[in-house]
């Protein structure tokens, strides 16, 4: 047998151990979808699908949204929006719990850390990447370090039962042996580069919590939203509470710079220079464009919030690559930049809508600004290729938006979202084309870019239109086996995003299968369906290479190389699945993201992901479920 075949096996066996290990609290249920991974996993009560096999649209169209798991929405918000959400401080918080999101704003609710041991959160959220590839992931996370939430206590223990008392605020507002639960979210905020919510949190903490990194992290997110004024009040008033910090005389000096007090600047600059002589080198650097002389570049890697600042208030010349290589939270002020040029804005927006931080939307108005000779705009789709990269992907767009043709549009919004594809980008470009997608009627003369359009929603929630492309194909494929092979091919999407009919067991083709013609690998990505399917809770055919007579089954997965692909962190998977059967959200969100790793879904193997989506739902997260056993899909080339 091969290894793919032994895999199925190993996972037929898992379902029927689970009968074995399911609460008896869970036996008395009523009948519904089987969650298989993790085998000891019972999803909470309620369907996850249309009731009585109900689909609305047009035939072969996914469904509306299932019916939500839990309290989460199907389909989780594209970017939670920060601004002007009203926070209640409940009254039984200490400050180390405070949030910006609650329960029905995308929190994960007050009691997400309920059971968890503290110095396991903080591990785990220590080991968050800073960078993470997946943006579904990506999301959850941080909604979840953005939740009101009462902080875990230690040895599993939550809150006491009659609230914290004066020694648990002095702690929160002095920080612990971990720096204080407070203080670790807000660092891998900053990690991760997730300015607005950082911004909005660290305005409600209460100074008597603010030490020195909390309150230079609150100036560094004000600099790089371009709001100087607030962020030069916050440093005239640290700078007595932190006096000696290098930083903050430096802050100081970038202020006196802005006010135009240039004799108390160089003043300033003269005393950092004899007690903090190597402090930065890139500020003093930079310290040099208000008198007038040049500065080399620095290196992108090297340049901080406030010398960012520095550089955009001296008018300095950016350096090359600042977009690919600056940390995640300097890409909001690269992108505000006026200096940089418009291509390297855009590659900072490209990225940051690419982590899902920021809407679509500024993604397609950072495009907009790149400019082009009108020779270039002659022949969009051979210049493009010419130019590739940012550059390249912003002449498609800008041309696909000028454009009224439906066919022509069409064109130029595939070649884009190829390209984007080929270059990691996918995502952020399916949501900055959304917009075009829906002024493009699907019809039967644009069934060549059904399936391309097909995924580029189906990416970014847009299950209903979606739908509509995947009908345009079957409608199509009575006359065109092309496109009968294209609408198969979406028949694992069409049933992870919600979908009746189950997924079938034939061979699947990759997504630029035109011809339909079955690929190398197409047994390994049935597989990888079937089993996030069954993750979601929903109930599939057998699995494919173990009945006797699968028929083709057997052939598509017969020489797949699944069996060299080793199941990397093992132990994570298994502590998610305890998190997830004692319904510890919060954890469970924190293990799904070490369980998976900071790279793209498509290389994970198929049991861990299929883990991590079982987990999420099981907990009440089932929006991100859905989401994550999509992105997974799609990155895997279904």
């Amino acid at each position: 047998m091969s290894g793919a075949a032994a895999l199925a096996v190993l996972a037929g066996i898992v379902l029927t151990g689970m009968l074995s290990v399911t609460p008896l609290a869970a036996q008395d249920r009523p009948e519904g979808p089987i969650s298989l991974f993790p085998p000891t996993v019972v999803a909470p009560e309620g369907p996850d699908t249309p009731q009585n096999g109900a689909q609305e649209g047009p035939p072969g169209a996914a469904p509306s949204a299932p019916a939500p798991v839990g309290t989460a929405p199907e389909t989780p918000p594209e970017t939670p929006q920060y601004e002007g959400i009203q926070v209640d401080r409940l009254q039984e918080l200490d400050t180390e719990s405070l949030g910006i999101l609650e329960a029905d704003s995308g929190g994960l609710g007050v009691d997400a850390w309920a059971g968890s041991d503290r110095a396991l959160v903080a591990a785990l959220i220590r080991s968050l990447p800073g960078d993470p590839a997946s943006p579904t992931l990506r999301a959850l996370t941080t909604r979840l370090l953005l939740s009101n939430a009462r902080a875990p206590g230690p040895l599993g223990g939550g809150a006491p039962a009659g609230g914290p008392t004066l020694a648990d605020a002095v702690a929160g507002a002095q920080g612990d042996l971990d720096g204080g639960f407070l203080r670790l979210r807000a660092e891998r905020l900053h990690a991760m580069g997730e300015l607005a919510g950082l911004n909005r949190l660290l305005s409600i903490v209460p100074q008597r919590a603010e030490d020195s990194w909390l309150a230079q992290a609150r100036v560094d997110g004000l600099l790089l939203a371009g709001r100087d004024q607030e962020a030069c009040s916050q440093v005239r008033s640290a700078v007595a509470r932190f006096a000696g910090a290098a930083y903050w005389g430096q802050a100081l000096v970038f202020c006196q710079l802005l006010a135009e007090q240039r004799d108390q600047a160089f003043l300033g600059l003269d005393l950092l220079r004899e007690e903090h002589p190597d402090a930065d080198p890139v500020f003093y650097a930079l310290s040099n464009l208000f008198i007038g002389g040049t500065v080399a570049p620095p290196a992108p890697e090297d340049l901080t919030p406030l010398t960012l600042a520095m550089l955009r208030l001296g008018e300095g010349t950016p350096p090359e690559g600042l977009a690919e290589r600056a940390a995640p939270l300097l890409l909001h002020g690269i992108a505000a930049l006026d200096s940089a040029a418009p291509a390297d804005k855009a590659g900072a927006a490209e990225r940051l809508v690419q982590a899902a931080v920021l809407p679509g939307n500024a993604l397609t108005e950072a495009y907009d600004a790149v400019p082009f000779e009108s020779s270039e705009l002659d022949d969009p789709l051979v210049r493009a290729e010419a130019l590739g990269g940012v550059r390249g992907r912003a002449l498609l767009v800008h041309a696909a938006g000028r454009e009224t043709l439906a066919q022509t549009k069409a064109e130029y919004l595939q070649a884009a979202l190829l390209a984007a594809e080929r270059d990691g980008r996918g995502f952020a470009m399916a949501r900055a084309v959304q917009a075009q997608l829906e002024q493009v009627a699907p019809a039967v003369e644009l069934a060549w870019f059904a399936g391309t359009a097909a995924r580029s929603l189906y990416r970014v929630g847009g299950f209903e239109r979606a739908g509509a492309w995947a009908a345009v194909l079957r409608l199509d494929g009575a006359k065109n086996p092309e496109s009968l092979a294209a609408f198969a091919a979406l028949n694992p999407l069409m049933r992870l995003a919600g979908g009746t009919d189950p997924i079938a067991l034939g061979p699947i083709t990759s997504a630029e299968g035109a011809e339909g013609a079955q690929d190398p690998e197409a047994g390994a990505r049935l597989l990888t369906a079937m089993m996030l399917s069954r993750a979601l809770g929903q109930d599939e055919r057998a699995w494919p290479g173990v009945a006797e007579g699968a028929g083709s089954a057997d052939a598509v997965i017969a020489d797949e190389p699944l069996d060299e692909e080793p199941l990397e962190r093992l132990t994570s998977l298994l502590a998610l699945s305890d998190a997830a059967v004692a319904g510890r959200s919060g954890e469970a969100a924190l293990l799904a993201s070490h369980a998976l790793g900071d790279e793209s879904l498509g290389g994970r193997h198929p049991l861990a992901l299929a883990y991590a989506v079982s987990a999420l739902r099981s907990v009440g997260l089932g929006g991100d479920a859905r989401a994550l056993a999509l992105e997974a899909a799609l990155d895997a080339g279904l």
